[in-house]
């Protein structure tokens, strides 16, 4: 039996023994480790199981295979062995904190999680990822910004909530709970609550506009997601060219969404949030796998019919680019909920999404030093 995978369903189990003992054959793998959430034990009879590959290929980034085995759907998470042999980026912490090692060639892998774990919870750990955190929310708020005033005020509130979201992970990260986008509004609502910022929480609901919706919302929002996937796996079809000619990063993501075996496990976990009644987790996990979902479609749309795609005005470029079918976007905006979002509104969700993400990044640091430093 392969160390680490006792805990698991035997179902589960005996599929990832032959699984790595596959991978262990080919000669660029060097290391697999099980991440995730049948690592930490929250799994739920929907999750699909993630491992972490160490891979010597000279890949640029890191990169995401699903396998479908039976009905056990498998997301293979590819990355550059410079990533375990050198300095590890703070993106990917947590898939090594959680990491328990299957197969090990020369011990980076054990190496890497076992600094790791001594590492993860340190104030200056902590930091490091809180800055990436922070870029990242300076990037979707100027772009939040930039779609407001040009008008795009679709683009703009659907920004200014993933603008802010990636702040908050920092919070989620000091309330000691792991970040995963199938739970982020209960670790979020629970972190808040344990650190006394209730009006952070408040104020995300509020932006994201996900107060009060109910059963029958959330499964529409669901299945409007199986009808934008259904029409951009379409176009990739139909443009696979364009999708080889296109960046790593894009082609593997596309290549990685716009698998069935994607969809089903999609809907098989959205459903299952959504059957839980946590009605506002389920439009988050839409959501946020939405809107990276577009924006790299948005690039292939651009790259097939050879015109500039901006990012700042997404939805307008989603209407607007010439060959992309008009269901992708109608559906979009449906899924969002921001058919109707006036100017108003816009620049009032915009500018919540601002004072909140200033009122957190004048504690930030204090959090993490004070909180962090106690456990």
């Amino acid at each position: 039996m392969v160390c680490g995978l006792v805990r698991l369903p035997e179902k589960i189990r005996g599929v990832l023994e032959k699984l790595v003992r596959d991978l262990s054959q080919r000669e660029t793998v060097l290391g697999v480790g099980l991440f995730g959430s049948w690592s930490r034990g929250d799994a739920a009879v929907s999750s699909d199981v993630d491992l972490l590959v160490v891979d010597k290929q000279n890949r640029p980034c890191e990169f995401v295979e699903r396998l479908e085995l039976g009905d056990i759907l498998i997301d293979l998470n590819y990355v550059p062995l410079k990533w375990v042999s050198g300095p590890i980026p703070p993106e990917i912490d947590q898939k090594f904190f959680e990491t328990q090692v299957l197969y090990d060639r020369d011990w980076s892998l054990t190496n890497a999680k076992d600094w790791m774990v001594k590492a993860f919870r340190k104030p200056e750990r902590v930091n490091i990822r809180s800055e990436v955190y922070l870029v990242d929310a300076d990037v979707y708020l100027s772009r939040a910004a930039s779609a407001c005033a040009r008008g795009d005020f679709q683009s703009a509130v659907v920004f200014a909530s993933v603008g802010l979201e990636s702040l908050l992970k920092t919070l989620i990260e000091v309330g000691f709970l792991p970040v995963s986008n199938s739970h982020f509004v209960r670790a979020l609502d629970e972190s808040c609550r344990k650190l006394g910022f209730q009006w952070v929480f408040d104020s995300f609901m509020k932006v994201s506009m996900w107060g009060g919706v109910g059963y029958r919302e959330a499964d529409r929002r669901l299945n409007l997601f199986r009808a934008v996937w259904s029409d951009v796996s379409s176009f990739m079809k139909d443009h696979a060219s364009a999708l080889d000619s296109a960046h790593f990063r894009v082609r593997s993501r596309l290549n990685y969404y716009g698998r069935p075996a994607f969809l089903w496990g999609m809907l098989a976990r959205g459903q299952a949030i959504v059957n839980s009644g946590a009605y506002a987790e389920a439009c988050h996990y839409v959501s946020r796998t939405l809107v990276d979902a577009l924006e790299n479609y948005a690039y292939l749309v651009s790259v097939a019919v050879g015109e500039r795609l901006d990012y700042t005005t997404l939805f307008r470029s989603l209407k607007g680019l010439r060959g992309t079918p008009p269901r992708v976007y109608e559906a979009a905006v449906e899924a969002f909920d921001v058919r109707d979002v006036t100017r108003k509104k816009a620049e009032e969700t915009v500018r919540l999404a601002k004072e909140t993400l200033l009122g957190l990044r004048a504690q930030r640091r204090d959090l993490i030093q004070n909180l962090v430093k106690a456990a």
